[in-house]
């Protein structure tokens, strides 16, 4: 063997002797990267123990937990699976009990929808209320119908054309097959109207606040809000996860001073970490009835170098000359208020809601609004009764806007006269809340301590029923209370119609009058 050897590294052209001294030359390359390897490994810890011991034990810390997991047994899904028997699975179906979707009613609650109406038929300034077998006809003071539209024959006739041509709904987004041309045209109708840039429309008014607050606020930007605003806008607020700072209802010189530490806080970060800075208010507000100083938001956002986002859901199409909100009241440039969000579904009758803005605003929307995205876009039918509605104010904006304002000077003025009564709101609203005073609540027998807010709102609901004897729908102010940063006081809340005749109004005054009277004397 050994000479076969030979002759094979004879014939490679190698002897054996130079075969064995190659293979003692490569184990000595072997040993001696080794030891090298060794020596700067041993060098490294040397010298990181010496210049941070630290470093060094957190690193054997490291190695130990590495070793330690890839010898750990790894756990294999299914391997400890507990077998049942027929009747131990029977037992435990037994004993399960689904928790509630909703938690259970509270007394208040309870008593709260055994006594709600039930209207019978469409909804206008007259509706039919229905009790057991017997039905009622009654003047409609609940409804946000502020210019008639809702029970409008002309937008009804116009309405069923629609709906022949366009269908029901377009069942998709609009960025995704949903986008009609009446959409289009109802946007630019809305820029028109308002005197901005340009519109965006949603589906539902409630979504287009909880959209377009948190489409360019962020999580590291600030908003100064009204500390009145409703829910819808608080809910945005929250969405937005930005920076918060609340300033005292409709009180400019606290949203100054707001405004004013805002900014000494932001000096001291430096140039190159400013924030986007938002004023949020509303036009006219819903839980109180009063109208925002726009004027002297507008100087305050110039003068502190903010932007104004401002929800006019329930002054659109109530305030200035042509109905065109709090810029056509105050007569400011829309271009002031840099994000308007308005409604469709209270004085315009129909459904949805908008936002005017600059071009580049109301196109980064189009992308980024989470209701506007996700959502189906509105029914052809609703958008054509928008712009109808939209075209009959603005064909006529005296008649509608003229006879509105007198109903509620008219009503304020009789609500005024009525002992125990107590009118909120500015004179302008045809939205007005009224409550008892304390001096007529404290008038009133009552066992046990001091009053509660669910005993203030029997008391309203009392009223409402009262008046719903006499022939008139009201309705108390209701809240989701848990969710509500700072609840409001209980109310009754009238919303005022064009549509009501002088005699329909002088009718909801004294049935409020009787109604409250009966009830106080009763609870003496």
């Amino acid at each position: 063997m050994d000479s076969v050897a030979s002759v094979a590294n004879l014939a490679a052209g190698t002897s054996p002797v130079a075969a064995m001294a190659g293979e003692e030359a490569s184990h000595g390359l072997v040993r001696t990267a080794w030891d090298f390897s060794f020596r700067v490994v041993l060098r490294y810890i040397k010298s990181s123990y010496k210049d941070d011991p630290f470093r060094t034990f957190l690193e054997a810390c490291l190695i130990g937990f590495i070793i330690w997991y890839m010898a750990k047994r790894k756990y294999n899904i299914g391997t400890n699976e507990i077998v049942l028997t027929e009747k131990e699975i029977d037992e435990l179906v037994d004993e399960w009990k689904p928790e509630p979707l909703v938690a259970p009613l509270t007394e208040f609650e309870r008593e709260t929808l055994e006594r709600a109406v039930l209207v019978d038929g469409p909804n206008g300034t007259k509706v039919r209320l229905v009790s057991g077998s017997s039905s009622k006809s009654v003047l409609n003071f609940a409804s946000y119908n502020f210019l008639g539209f809702v029970d409008s024959e002309e937008v009804g006739k116009r309405a069923v054309e629609t709906l022949r041509k366009y269908g029901v709904g377009t069942c998709g987004p609009p960025g995704f097959y949903g986008t009609l041309d009446v959409h289009i045209n109802l946007e630019k109708q809305l820029a028109a109207f308002v005197g901005h840039s340009a519109a965006i429309l949603y589906s539902q008014a409630f979504a287009t606040t909880l959209s377009v607050i948190p489409c360019f606020s962020k999580r590291n930007d600030i908003i100064v809000a009204d500390e009145g605003v409703n829910f819808a806008v608080q809910q945005a607020i929250f969405l937005a996860r930005s920076k918060v700072y609340w300033y005292k209802h409709n009180d400019m010189a606290d949203l100054e001073r707001v405004l004013g530490d805002v900014n000494k806080q932001l000096s001291r970060r430096g140039k190159n970490a400013l924030p986007r800075k938002f004023i949020v208010t509303e036009g006219l507000f819903q839980n109180t009835g009063d109208i925002a100083p726009l004027d002297e938001l507008v100087a305050l956002k110039h003068r502190y170098k903010f932007r104004i986002i401002l929800d006019e859901s329930f002054s659109f199409g109530v305030l200035g000359k042509r109905g065109a909100g709090l810029t056509d009241h105050f007569n400011i440039d829309p271009h002031e208020v840099d994000l308007l969000i308005g409604a469709l579904c209270y004085a315009m009758g129909a459904s949805g809601g908008f936002c005017c803005a600059d071009k580049d605003l109301v196109e980064h929307q189009r992308l980024s609004g989470a209701g506007y995205c996700f959502s189906a876009s509105m029914p052809g039918i609703l958008t054509v009764a928008a712009a109808d509605a939209i075209q009959a104010l603005e064909a006529n904006p005296s008649g509608y806007l003229t006879s509105l304002r007198e109903n509620t000077t008219l009503l304020r003025t009789l609500l005024e006269r009525i002992p125990g009564l107590q009118v909120d709101g500015s004179e302008e609203s045809p939205l007005i809340h009224i409550r008892l005073t304390p001096e007529a609540m404290v008038r009133m027998r009552r066992s046990g301590g001091a009053w509660t807010k669910n005993d203030i709102d029997r008391v309203l609901i009392e009223v409402t029923e009262e008046a719903q004897k006499d022939g008139v729908l009201l309705t108390r102010a209701t809240y989701v209370d848990e969710h509500e940063r700072i609840l409001p006081n209980s109310s009754i809340r009238i919303s005022v119609s064009c549509a009501h005749t002088r005699k329909e109004v002088e009718k909801c005054a004294h049935a409020i009058k009787s109604a409250v009277s009966r009830v106080t004397s009763k609870r003496r």
